[in-house]
Parts: structure tokens; C-alpha cells; sequence
């Protein structure tokens, strides 16, 4: 995404980004993984902070700003979550202005931690995973955006569900299946115990792991959703990466030496996961259930991102397969169009 504005940023927005905030760079190199915003580690009066620029391209100010107070929100509510801080001028969003749309720019506080490598995963992060989502689970029902215009969008404005776009008219067999996902969908209950403002993509790589605490990041994807949707990121990655680890003979550390085929690993993850969210919030039986079938729609979105990308597939299957999900265009496309997640069950934890 970056590619898309970098030619209208300067040292001059850079610095004018700093200065609205008062912040002195730690340093001008961007933070590492940072594709959609420029990202530089700050400080204020001592207190080391986050500074994000991005452009109105890519996100709008009513966007981030509905991203920012509910993450405040949760933080008030005890939630670990970097809190949004506003500016010398008391903003939560700034604006620069730029030859073509404006810089927005945001801070927040810097969370303390790392991530956490995948040989040290152990059952009890696994319980304060879920613990974290459930905590903000609870949170959410009594949320309510300060103006309507800060609304986060639903699930049904995602572009994945207009059988319009381009992907689902050169694949007819795979708007249908999308269609079939999105009219179940449409069936389901959207009441406060099973639906609302979720983080949607709390996986591995956006959280910290700090003196036995979680503080979640990267609320980019939030949006109104039902709550077991959240689970569905985090065990389509766990999984995947212990697969993909198992299948290099890589299993001497996160299960103690035990090698564990994935329905085993989904057993050894989910079990403490599922205890540490029910400490905070409970779900009717009725969504352990349909669990699988909101695996397949978050599998569903993965090969909808690899079909829209051309790139990706001119590849050949080994680059394919060399990067997260780890699966070829094929083995996407089949595992997709045959259920593949419907393989799994959850109602022992129901």
C-alpha cells in the first residue's frame, strides 16, 4: 500500500507529523512490517511512543477515528491495549496536507514485549489469548460510537460479499460459493451476546507478549462481526503454522516433543484458549457448532485475495506455497470449495 503514496511523502510531512504531536524521533527509519503506514519509534518528556502516518488513499479520519476510541474504550475498561493519545492540540487524528489528499497522522502509547516466537507458545498464552478476546468481547456490548459517522463498517460492506466484483464474475463456480456463505450468514441472530465490534485478526504476529501479559495491536481490521469470527483468524494461523512446522519435523518445542497431527494441535491449542475466554464471556452452544463454517468463510477470504492477485499467481506452487497459508492456488481452490475446515468439530466445547 505504501507504493500507492510514497511519492507524495516528504522529510517536510515527516516533520510536520513530529512536531503535531510533539514528538522527538528515536529514529527516522521506519519500523519493520509496516506496509500500510509509516510507522517511527518517538518519545515525549521521557515516554516512548508510536507515531503512524498513512494516507487519505488507503484510510479516511471518520475510519481511524472509530478505531481509536474504541480502542480507548477497551483500555478504559482494563483491556492491556496501547491507548491512543491525541496531540499538542488535542487531536486523535491529524491531518497534513499533501499535493494530492492529506497525511493522517495518529499516536499511541508503546506496548512493551514481543512477539512471541513459535517454540515458546505453551497452554497457558493459549489461555490468556482467549482470555484477551473474551475480555473484549464483554467490553463490546455496552460500546456505542460517541457519532454515528465514526461507525466501524459490518461485515456485508466488505468488498468479499458484493458477487459483482471481478473475482466472482471470471470464477462463476466460486460466487457461488461465496453467495451460499453470504445468504447463511444473512440467517444468523446479530444480538449483543453473539455480535458486535470485534478485532477480527487477532493472530500471532499482532500482539505483544509482556510478563505474562497480551497487549493486542493492529485494530486496522475492526469491524462489526460476530464474536466467534474472532476465533476463526486465530485458529486458522496456529494451526497452519504447526502444520507447516510439523511438517518440517520442527516439533520439539511448543509441544514438548510431541509430534501432534493438526486435529491433535487444535486440541492442545483450544482447550485452554476456550477456558481463558470463558473467565470473561460466555457463548451459547449453538456457535461452537457453526464454528467450522465460519472457518471456511475466513478460507474463503484467503483465496478470494489470492484470485484478485495476479502476481500471485503467475507464480509457481513452490512461491506459492512459500509464505503463510502455505498452500498453492490449487490447494487453496480445492480446500475451499470442498468445506475443507468442516473436517474439524467443536462441540466437545460447547
Amino acid at each position: 500500500m505504501l507504493q500507492h503514496f510514497k511519492h507524495l511523502y516528504s522529510d517536510a510531512i515527516r516533520a510536520e507529523a513530529f512536531r503535531r504531536f510533539g514528538f522527538t524521533p528515536v529514529s527516522l527509519e521506519i519500523l519493520p512490517d509496516a506496509s500500510h503506514s509509516y510507522v517511527y519509534d518517538c518519545s515525549r518528556d521521557g515516554i516512548p511512543y508510536i507515531l503512524k502516518i498513512t494516507h487519505t488513499i488507503h484510510r479516511q479520519p471518520h475510519n481511524i477515528l472509530g478505531e481509536l476510541e474504541f480502542i480507548n474504550f477497551l483500555a478504559d475498561g482494563g483491556v492491556t491495549v496501547p491507548r491512543a493519545i491525541p496531540s499538542v492540540g488535542g487531536n486523535l487524528v491529524e491531518t497534513v496536507p499533501a499535493e494530492d489528499g492529506e497525511f493522517l497522522v495518529v499516536a499511541y502509547e508503546k506496548a512493551e514485549g514481543a512477539l512471541v516466537d513459535w517454540r515458546n507458545w505453551t497452554p497457558r498464552m493459549f489461555e490468556q489469548w482467549g482470555a484477551i478476546i473474551g475480555s473484549m468481547h464483554a467490553l463490546t456490548k455496552d460500546y456505542e460510537p460517541s457519532v454515528e459517522g465514526i461507525r466501524r463498517r459490518f461485515w456485508y460492506e466488505d468488498a468479499d460479499w458484493n458477487m459483482d466484483i471481478e473475482v466472482y464474475r471470471e470464477y462463476p463456480a466460486f460466487r457461488e460459493k461465496a453467495r451460499h456463505i453470504r445468504d447463511w450468514l444473512l440467517t444468523l441472530p446479530t444480538d449483543r451476546d453473539c455480535f458486535g465490534l470485534i478485532h477480527s485478526d487477532l493472530h500471532q504476529w499482532n500482539f505483544f507478549y509482556n510478563e505474562g501479559n497480551i497487549l493486542p495491536f493492529d485494530f486496522d481490521n475492526t469491524h462489526y462481526d460476530w464474536f466467534i469470527s474472532d476465533f476463526t483468524t486465530v485458529i486458522v494461523n496456529v494451526v497452519n503454522c504447526q502444520q507447516h512446522h510439523y511438517g518440517r519435523g520442527e516439533y520439539d518445542h511448543w509441544t514438548a516433543g510431541t509430534p501432534m497431527k493438526s486435529e491433535e494441535f487444535l486440541d492442545y491449542f483450544f482447550t485452554p484458549f476456550i477456558e481463558g475466554y470463558r473467565q470473561h464471556n460466555r457463548l451459547d452452544p449453538v456457535w461452537m457448532h457453526n464454528l467450522p463454517a465460519f472457518l471456511n468463510r475466513h478460507w474463503l477470504t484467503f483465496l478470494t485475495d489470492s484470485l484478485r492477485d495476479p502476481e500471485f499467481g503467475d507464480l509457481s506452487p513452490e512461491r506459492q506455497a512459500a509464505g503463510f497459508p502455505w498452500r498453492t492456488l490449487s490447494q487453496s481452490w480445492n480446500e475451499v470449495m470442498n468445506d475443507y475446515w468442516s473436517r474439524f468439530s467443536f462441540d466437545k466445547y460447547a
